[in-house]
């Protein structure tokens, strides 16, 4: 079964919006194949082919001083697609008694790819200015994305989605955000858990330790970035926040099983 989503206008500096259909099976297989080029080490050959297919922007050098703000730019672009690419549905009305509504398969993996947008967006605002108001605007932003992994998970109904792909996919991405929040906020100093608690935050470790791990398992595109948050966690993370050790075996069978599938993988 072919999907293609309604058409989406893509914008790109200096050039018109143009209207194109995005099948959602295709693109999805696309970025995995893009991902397998990064962990290869190909990079010019994974960004010549993720802006060939999907980006109407001519390839351009920049410099390392303008990677920041590049990616950032790039982020908004990505969360104004998500926002083109379904729907829009007030959560509240989304949770009503009585007037749940039910979300297609690209209205829920373009509300996936806002809420990791939006994540990496806040987290790069931490690392680009550590100002007062950008710790509070960054952290509204990871409310908000919190809020929305959470919501995701009580959507995550395979029959919701036309193939098994599809939800293996959607699912990936799910258990990758809500663990990888859960083990963070679970791994900070209890000083400041206090005050994240108090905003609405709580972390699970146990919880977040297994949503990674369902994740890395799979057969979904985020699998392999789950297998890097555990591998990051159980190798050095644990040690620098000193709150538990870790575990050196599951961090080598993750990476013996992972380089079966990416054997040329560059360190």
């Amino acid at each position: 079964m072919t999907s293609l989503a309604p058409p989406v206008s893509i914008y790109a500096p200096g050039r018109t919006a143009v209207e194109k259909e995005i099948d959602l099976t295709q693109g999805l297989r696309d970025g995995i194949h893009i991902m397998k080029l990064i962990f290869e080490n190909r990079l010019n050959e994974a960004l010549t082919l993720s802006k060939e297919q999907y980006v109407l922007t001519e390839l351009i050098e920049i410099t390392p001083q303008e990677d920041m703000e590049a990616t950032i730019q790039s982020l908004r672009q990505t969360i104004q697609l998500a926002k083109k690419s379904e729907t829009y549905r007030s959560w509240i009305s989304l949770t009503l008694i009585g007037t749940k509504q039910t979300m297609g398969e690209y209205e829920l993996h373009a509300k996936l790819v806002y809420a990791e947008a939006l994540l990496l967006r806040a987290l790069l605002m931490f690392i680009q200015d550590q100002g007062l108001l950008s710790f509070i605007s960054g952290a509204l932003k990871i409310k908000e994305c919190h809020d929305l992994f959470v919501k995701l998970a009580k959507y995550n109904d395979p029959t919701t989605f036309s193939t098994q792909s599809l939800h293996e996919h959607f699912d990936s991405g799910v258990r990758m955000g809500n663990g990888a929040f859960n083990l963070m906020i679970a791994s900070l100093p209890q000083r400041i858990t206090k005050y994240l608690e108090f905003a609405g935050f709580s972390g699970d470790k146990e919880f977040g330790l297994q949503e990674l791990e369902k994740s890395s398992k799979s057969n979904g595109i985020r699998a392999p970035l789950s297998a890097l948050f555990l591998l990051g966690y159980h190798t050095f993370a644990g040690q620098i926040l000193g709150n538990g050790e870790g575990d050196l075996d599951k961090a080598e069978q993750l990476t013996k099983s992972y380089l079966k599938i990416y054997p040329n993988v560059s360190c």
